[in-house]
């Protein structure tokens, strides 16, 4: 059995780790990584990059190929044609398992307008015929992010939400996706 897989947004800081544990864990799985830019952060000899917006239904089913494809994960955020686009080729390819990252909600005022678009985002992905495997995450981050979320974690801004490493939701979420399917 193949584990290839498509990971929607996989350039980025969640992405780049999903791929990388996903290839050490099988390393005989194709990895299609898809995003709008030319960006190419992870390379391999069975990755393959992908540029292609997943807000286009059509150039995205005209990009990929879904016959080879066992899962689909995404991790983009704020469109409902993104999450529209991935449930409806998830069912054309009758994959296995949708991938998702979500989020906890801990009401936080300042959260909660995010929090309600990954639900939505979530229940969009949940109306379609194919299994959605979900991890929902509080602040994702590792050593190395350096950006104001980083910084922020570092000076204890996200007490409340405890942070969660990126190396455990890669790792939650492709348990989630692989397990899926037999449930």
């Amino acid at each position: 059995m193949s584990n290839n897989v498509i990971i929607v947004g996989g350039n980025g800081f969640v992405g780049r780790e999903l791929t990388m544990q996903w290839a050490n864990r099988f390393p005989e799985a194709e990895i299609y990584i898809t995003s709008r830019g030319d960006r190419k952060e992870i390379q391999g000899a069975h990755v393959h990059h992908v540029q292609v917006d997943v807000n286009d239904a059509q150039s995205f089913e005209n990009a990929l190929y879904g016959d080879e494809a066992d899962y689909i994960v995404t991790l983009t955020y704020g469109s409902q044609d993104a999450v529209t686009t991935v449930r409806d080729f998830a069912e054309k390819h009758n994959l296995k398992a949708i991938g998702n990252v979500g989020i906890v909600n801990f009401g936080i005022p300042e959260m909660a307008d995010f929090v309600t678009m990954k639900k939505e985002e979530l229940k969009t992905l949940q109306e379609g015929s194919v299994r959605v495997a979900n991890y929902d995450a509080t602040v994702i981050w590792n050593k190395y992010r350096n950006d104001e979320i980083g910084k922020g974690i570092k000076n204890g801004d996200y007490d409340e939400m405890p942070p969660v490493s990126v190396e455990v939701v890669a790792e939650q979420l492709i348990d989630r996706i692989t397990q899926a399917w037999k449930a």
